[in-house]
């Protein structure tokens, strides 16, 4: 069975698919997904959220983490719901795999 992982890279797609033998098949949404603008754009937010917290410049880059701890669980709460709107629509075709622990 094909695979979805979601996990994340700075400045990568958080969605990597995998085909039947666990090659590396895509950094991007799901063609299935493409037309869901909820998934899409939570899936540029949870994107946009991690990029953000690192610091990046010409002198520094280096891993900040999120200012409270009760952003950090709203954030993991909105990757709970993407992993099992994903699961819902595509789990007849992926496996979908939660690899987002902040």
């Amino acid at each position: 069975m094909k695979k979805i992982k979601l996990y994340l890279e700075y400045q990568c797609y958080p969605m990597w698919i995998y085909d039947e033998v666990g090659e590396l098949v895509d950094n991007n949404i799901a063609i299935e997904l493409e037309n869901d603008s909820f998934i899409a754009k939570a899936l540029d937010e949870i994107q946009e959220t991690y990029d953000s917290l690192f610091e990046d410049n010409e002198v520094n880059f280096e891993f900040k983490g999120f200012a409270q701890e009760q952003d950090r669980e709203d954030f993991l709460r909105l990757v709970n719901e993407i992993v099992i709107s994903i699961e819902r629509k595509l789990s007849n075709k992926y496996k979908v795999e939660n690899k987002i622990n902040l």
